[in-house]
């Protein structure tokens, strides 16, 4: 046991330095009153305001409760649900230390055929089950020992995201009708990248590319976990979560337990799965007969897509062009011819369209405190006079689109209650005219405007499923034109008295026409993987076509059209997605959800202020990613605005120790952050002892003996700033204003010489961050364009001893380098310090590369980065090391100080004046070790010093936790 328990610290030390102990997604408006309903197995905290839903939700959970467990034979613990109704966001989380489900409750415009509240219930469900299935079966030490986190690193230590993430849209299909297992447009990448492109490398597949487009871990697990449940059953999985956590400190427990079931590892599962799945998607495809389309764009060296277009006239169109080495532009396209119209900010999806000159779109802003109060704005922009206007509302709104007359824009409003309208507002001022809400509620998806600008259609989605429904503005009368039940309906486009559309009822996403006056429904286009975004000119079909690079715009001219009409008794089932459903206990029936009512109190906050979650049997700074003997203990409370650590550092060499705790508080408008340590440190001297003579007094003996000392040590540091965003547009914008203070305190304790130092001093520093950056393109190295700028002031205060006081700025200017993806990076700093009697303030501003920090009176610095890639490789060596990028760094540094010189006595005795100059190259490789989905980058930095002629070499290495 006791190598068995040193071992699991170590791993635990491995994967905890450097990575914070705490994991807040944001905070809310202080000004929010919250509530909390408790069931038999959730706590769920939420705004006052969104009662009504709270009790659904809180319905929903328990519901899926018993369904969510089956099939991994676990049933979790009690779990907090925190509720997050005011941001824009759309998405679910399940942390772990402090555990508890996140669920952001405003649904997406892409949104499939399956209510949101119930799909994040059931997805995030699963990934209760998961963490706390490996929690209780881990060996009973280790949570003794570690707390929660001892879940969190045997997951991430060994449990593959795909398959946390595949098991999880596993049962969303399961248990429902719809889930993204059976969405054409989730599945479609697999099937293209496969067919056109061959069966990648697993560490390529399961962890992702630069050179080339990889679907994402939620598509590639659900095909691997998936595939594996259907060939081998359910109980695969299970024993792969029970192996981790009954036995957390063996090598590969995922490859042994799938060795011991299937016969193969995860590569070679991974192999054998994607080799029956290539053949029957070429039997699929070989069944299609592919419309001939004509290209309007090519494809791209990078995945890139061309979508939402519509026609300024018959050969020149306007779409949003995204890609992943370049920012999301608005584009002008014609036969031979891009051409860029405008650089949009970060547009919702399924959020832009427009009407001859006119664009518009919504995208989001955040709050200029608040990470769960940002809103979303409609933009809308003149392409001919480049004329820009922001309308902001109280609601969300989505999905804009302009009348006819040029009058009015349509646009999807939902408020903080999850209540749903189809507003109209004027196109000028951004005023609401009209606002209609569907009996039911149901959510409302992408609508267009007829020709005469009296009636809209669009689609609504309930737990029923999606409907193609029209609305009669001057009415107020809404009828559904079409049921789509669990099949895909999206982007309706209006002419000509017909209405096109994206349906998936035939497996693949295609084109469809409904003639509003015959009530026929026909296909149109017939492709391999997938079409979406229709729009119509001059009898043609303009869409966005899919392949393994992409989106490109294509036309299908009316003679090239299937023309098929719509047979609902040859609806595409999706065979994979029914034998999952049939591992489950069914579908859980939320009809009576509407009805439910659970006792609900008041959530006071100063009352949850602290929730002790993990501990340590080591001290654990993740600010400064050291590990050191000792303990920690980490609280931090579900709303993520109070963090407390507490701890206790041994120091072996001076046999001494360090008490610290430390606060920070985030639920105002100003951050408080305070920490405060104790201790008693050891120094040692020289003593020189003589022996004396009693009856002359002459020294007769001599001797040099090491003497030891301690001291006692009181340090606090309490600091308040603001962070604030202001970001507009293409560009972020951040402020920082803080103030820090700063006391420490020297005692001598009994063995403490008279000599040395005993006394306080006390500082304040004054800092303002301020930041300007162009938003960043998938693989782009820097911003292309860019300011920062910083501002210290640091006051030793009277009262204290003397500590002097130090001024310094540092700027950052990014401009773009001389191809795509490579960045300029030019550093300047200034600093002057004043120094003091007893001691002075540490450096501020960086030395150049490879000079050791020094005191000085005063120093300018100036460097010069230049970064590029330089290949994407995707090579692999085993298991150990996968290689997906290779960089280069070219810099220059330079720094002029000045300084104090000094005598033996330490009286200053001159001034230096110092220049020092670094030349060099950072050769660096991005990937993964072990396959941890962690990205890494390591490599080598050389360096010349032209002022002493030396060449340094550095090993560089860290890690991207940011990006999980």
């Amino acid at each position: 046991m006791k190598r068995f328990v040193i071992s699991f610290v170590l791993a635990f030390f491995s994967l905890t330095t450097g990575y914070s102990q705490y994991f807040s997604t944001g905070q809310e408006p202080a000004s929010i009153r919250w509530r909390q309903i408790n069931t038999k197995h959730f706590q769920l905290i939420y705004p006052e305001d969104y009662e009504e839903k709270a009790q659904q939700v809180a319905f929903v959970f328990e519901k899926v409760y018993a369904y969510g467990s089956k099939s991994l034979k676990h049933e979790p613990r009690k779990i907090s649900i925190i509720l997050h109704t005011r941001t824009v966001k759309s998405n679910g989380l399940v942390a772990w230390s402090p555990k508890r489900v996140e669920l952001f409750t405003t649904p997406h415009q892409a949104i499939y055929a399956q209510n949101w509240l119930e799909q994040l219930a059931i997805h995030e469900f699963r990934h209760v089950v998961q963490m706390d299935k490996i929690q209780q079966e881990l060996p009973d030490i280790l949570p003794i020992l570690f707390g929660e986190q001892a879940a969190a690193v045997a997951v991430g230590a060994y449990l593959p995201f795909w398959f946390i993430e595949g098991d999880a849209v596993v049962t969303e299909t399961a248990l429902s009708k719809a889930g993204r297992g059976r969405l054409p447009s989730f599945l479609m990448e697999n099937k293209a990248q496969l067919l056109e492109k061959g069966a990648y490398s697993f560490n390529k597949a399961s962890l992702g590319s630069y050179k080339d487009f990889v679907p994402n871990r939620y598509k590639f697990g659900y095909w691997m976990v998936g595939g594996t449940r259907q060939k081998f059953g359910s109980q695969v999985w299970e024993n792969v979560i029970s192996e981790i956590a009954k036995r957390p400190l063996s090598i590969t427990p995922v490859d042994r337990v799938l060795k011991r079931e299937t016969g193969m590892n995860q590569a070679g599962l991974y192999r054998s799965l994607f080799a029956d799945y290539q053949k029957e998607w070429s039997r699929e495809v070989a069944g299609v007969d592919i419309s001939k389309v004509q290209e309007i764009t090519a494809r791209q060296p990078f995945f890139t897509r061309y979508t939402q277009a519509y026609a300024l006239n018959d050969s020149t169109w306007i779409a949003l062009k995204e890609s992943r080495a370049d920012l999301s532009r608005i584009v002008k396209l014609t036969p031979n011819s891009e051409e860029l119209v405008m650089t949009p900010g970060a547009i919702f999806k399924e959020s832009f369209s427009g009407r001859g000159n006119q664009l518009i779109w919504s995208e989001r802003r955040p709050d200029i405190r608040w990470t769960h109060a940002d809103r979303s704005v409609i933009v809308v922009y003149n392409s001919e006079t480049n004329e820009k206007q922001v309308f902001e509302h109280e609601n969300k709104l989505f999905s804009p689109t302009i009348s006819p007359s040029f009058k009015q824009f349509a646009a999807i409003e939902v408020d903080h209650s999850n209540h749903y309208f189809l507003s109209i507002f004027d196109l000028q001022n951004g005023q609401l005219l009209q606002q209609f809400k569907l009996p039911g509620n149901p959510y409302l998806l992408t609508p267009c405007w007829d020709d005469s600008g009296n009636s809209l259609f669009f689609v609504t989605q309930s737990s029923e499923g999606k409907k193609l429904t029209s609305l009669d503005v001057m009415t107020g009368h809404s009828k559904v034109l079409m049921d789509g039940h669990f099949h895909e309906i999206r982007n309706p486009y209006f002419a000509d008295d017909k209405l096109y559309f994206t349906g998936s009822f035939s497996g693949i996403d295609n084109i469809y026409q409904l003639d509003l006056n015959s009530k026929l429904t026909k296909q149109l286009s017939s492709v391999p993987f997938g079409a979406d975004y229709p729009a119509s000119i001059g009898g043609g079909l303009v869409f966005s076509n899919y392949n393994s690079d992409g989106f490109q715009l294509v036309q299908l001219h009316q003679n090239e059209m299937v023309n098929k009409e719509l047979d609902s008794t040859i609806f595409k089932t999706y065979p994979l997605a029914e034998k999952l459903a049939s591992q489950e206990l069914g579908i859980p029936d939320f009809s009576e959800k509407e009805h439910a009512v659970f006792e609900t109190k008041p959530y006071r906050k100063l009352a949850h202020l602290f929730n002790f979650h993990s501990w340590a049997p080591a001290y654990i700074d993740a600010a400064e990613e050291d590990v050191k003997p000792g303990v920690s203990l980490f609280s931090q409370n579900k709303l993520g605005t109070a963090e407390t650590r507490l701890g206790y550092e041994y120091d072996w060499a001076d046999e001494t120790g360090k008490y610290i705790a430390g606060f920070k508080y985030s639920g105002w408008f100003p951050v408080f952050d305070a920490e405060v340590s104790y201790r008693k440190p050891s120094a040692h001297y020289w003593l020189i002892e003589n022996t004396i003579d009693q009856e002359s007094g002459a020294i007769i003996a001599s001797d040099t003996t090491k003497q030891r000392f301690s001291w006692k040590e009181l340090n606090i540091d309490a600091s308040v700033y603001l962070p604030l965003q202001f970001s507009q547009g293409k560009y972020t914008q951040y402020v920082r204003p803080k103030i820090d203070y700063a006391y420490q305190n020297i005692a001598h304790t009994t063995d403490t010489p008279h000599e040395f130092y005993e006394g306080y001093y006390h500082s304040v520093t004054y800092q303002l961050y301020l930041q300007n950056m162009l938003r960043q393109a998938e693989l782009d190295l820097r911003p292309r364009w860019g300011q920062a700028l910083e501002l210290t002031f640091r006051d030793g205060l009277k009262g204290g001893s003397d500590v002097g006081d130090l001024s310094a700025v540092q700027a950052y200017l990014f401009v773009p380098g001389f191809m795509q993806n490579h960045g300029t990076r030019f550093y300047y700093g200034y600093q002057k310090r004043n120094l003091g009697t007893a001691f002075t303030f540490g450096n501020i501003v960086r030395s150049p590369r490879g000079y050791k920090s020094f005191q000085n009176n005063e120093i300018y610095t100036f460097s010069a980065d230049y970064v590029m890639p330089l290949a994407y490789p995707d090579w692999s060596l085993g298991r150990w090391i996968f290689l997906k990028r290779l960089r280069a760094n070219f810099f220059y540094d330079y720094a002029h100080a000045t300084g104090n010189l000094y005598n033996q006595e330490g009286q200053v005795a001159g001034l230096f004046s110092t220049d020092m100059q670094s030349i060099g190259v950072d050769l660096m490789g991005d990937g993964h070790f072990l396959r941890l989905l962690t990205p890494v980058s390591f490599g080598l930095r050389t360096a010349f010093l032209p002022n002493s002629q030396k060449t340094y070499f550095q090993l560089l290495f860290s890690v991207d936790f940011d990006s999980l």
